[in-house]
């Protein structure tokens, strides 16, 4: 029995919430006791689990907040971190530290919020969270990109970095003749044979594969070892009898027993201890070029582009880059890494060259950024916003500026500062005509009787009335 009393009370409750919504009720002093009788009546029932909205109150309950008078009514204002759930209660936003919100009903029982989040911040999970990207933390023309709570940044070479804040081959990290790549994060170097390495540092002599002593250098695509007798081998691991045997003097030099020792008698243009020093000892070949002896001198094979006796001369010899850019060898051309504000497959161009400012405004270039000095009445940062500029002149009206305001040129019917009325305003219609615009003209629709272009010919218009007597309209005609 009490369970169904509880249904009852529950029910009548109810109703009275959705008479509340769709109706202003004026109850009376009984009506609000009544309503507060059966409150207490139900209060063992507890809809807590659900998100039902209080029934219709006669006086102002502000759950979480304040009433106060907003006009004739009384509402609920809620305190920073809350939001009107109800008219009359406020709920937590939870969007973030003295976040506000609004709550959105979606359905009779239920309710979504939408946060309201700071410059630089963006909802996520209901929550303002700090947007990564709002700082610009992606240097020299990087594209951000909101990972999680976290950043990337997508670079354009030659910058690389997790802001692109390096240019990492521009100390020419790679030696010995390797080419200098730009990656995501970093640089990678492409080492020409033998080498290798992160830097192509490592050469076929770096582990020191000769034994007793002996010299290694890099020869072609591997090493060789110059063994002090009596050794002798690939790596001066074997003893020798004879110190001749195999003959240790290079480049066809002959080999002689004097005394204990051995000498070399060196073909032209070789000399040395074992005739290892020859026109290509010192390397004379640059970049990357293959030497090799002609007659008593040396010969270069260069590798494309570069040219020359010592393959010295390359797309960047002539300095093409100007204003102070960096040239760097790229295939069989060049390429300029320009100092800003300048840029041009030559870092020729000047912003100021192409007169990016506007409306007569003066170009200058200050540091790395460049200036516009606008003349008035006009501003922005290329002197583009003008008086014009927000279309004051309506209806097809043309605007120009006029010293220091502007001047508006109306197309017919319309007038006005700001051609903003029409040949209709004030109504020049007479006798209730009516009025309108037909191309470049005004035309007046009379009501019967009258007629005219202004409608002011009427059945009294010509005085019928004889001897002073009055003319007056009867309907469609006159009366005396």
């Amino acid at each position: 029995m009490m369970r169904n009393t509880l249904v009852i009370l529950t029910c009548f409750v109810l109703s009275l919430y959705f008479v509340y919504i769709n109706a202003d009720l004026n109850l009376q002093e009984n009506d609000i006791n009544e309503i507060r009788n059966l409150q207490q009546n139900i209060d063992a029932y507890s809809f807590a689990d659900q998100d039902i909205h209080p029934p219709l109150r006669a006086d102002c309950d502000c759950k979480n907040g304040k009433c106060a008078n907003e006009g004739e009514k009384v509402v609920c204002k809620c305190p920073p971190g809350y939001g009107n759930y109800t008219q009359y209660s406020c709920r937590a936003c939870e969007c973030g530290p003295n976040k506000s919100c609004i709550w959105i009903e979606t359905g009779w029982f239920s309710s979504d919020k939408i946060c309201f989040c700071n410059t630089g911040y963006f909802v996520d999970n209901g929550k303002c969270i700090a947007d990564p990207c709002s700082s610009n933390p992606c240097k020299n023309g990087g594209s951000c990109a909101v990972s999680g709570s976290n950043f990337t940044c997508s670079c354009v070479k030659p910058y690389a970095g997790l802001t692109c804040e390096t240019m990492p081959c521009s100390k020419q990290p790679c030696k010995n003749g390797g080419t200098c790549n730009v990656g995501k994060i970093g640089f990678t170097c492409k080492c020409p044979s033998p080498f290798s390495g992160t830097k192509c540092e490592n050469d076929p002599c770096t582990s020191n594969p000769c034994q007793n002593n002996g010299t290694c250098k890099v020869d072609g695509q591997g090493y060789q070892c110059n063994c002090k007798k009596p050794f002798s081998g690939t790596n001066c691991e074997t003893v020798l009898a004879d110190p001749c045997t195999p003959n240790p003097c290079q480049n066809e030099g002959t080999c002689s027993v004097v005394g204990q020792d051995l000498k070399c008698s060196c073909k032209s243009p070789f000399k040395g201890n074992l005739c290892e020093i020859g026109p290509c000892s010192s390397n004379p070949c640059q970049n990357g070029g293959k030497c090799s002896v002609d007659g008593n001198n040396f010969k270069c094979e260069c590798n494309p582009p570069f040219k020359g006796k010592n393959c010295e001369t390359g797309p960047c010899s002539s300095n093409p880059c100007q204003n102070g850019g960096k040239c760097s060898v790229d295939g069989m051309n060049f390429e300029c890494e320009c100092r800003p504000p300048f840029k041009g497959n030559k870092c020729e161009i000047d912003p100021c060259t192409l007169n990016p400012c506007q409306n007569e405004g003066t170009c200058s270039v200050v540091g790395q950024d460049l200036k516009c000095s606008c003349k008035g009445p006009f501003k922005g940062n290329f002197c583009e916003i003008g008086l014009c500029s927000s279309n004051p002149c309506q209806n097809g009206g043309k605007c120009s500026v006029d010293g220091k305001n502007y001047k508006c040129e109306c197309k017919s019917p319309f007038k006005g500062k700001n051609c903003e009325t029409d040949s209709c305003t004030p109504n020049p219609c007479q006798n209730k005509g009516t009025c309108s615009v037909v191309g470049q003209d005004l035309k007046c629709s009379c009501k019967a009787p009258f007629k005219g272009n202004f409608c002011e010919i009427g059945p009294c218009s010509s005085n019928p009335c004889q001897n002073g007597g009055k003319c007056s309209m009867d309907r469609k005609n006159f009366k005396c």
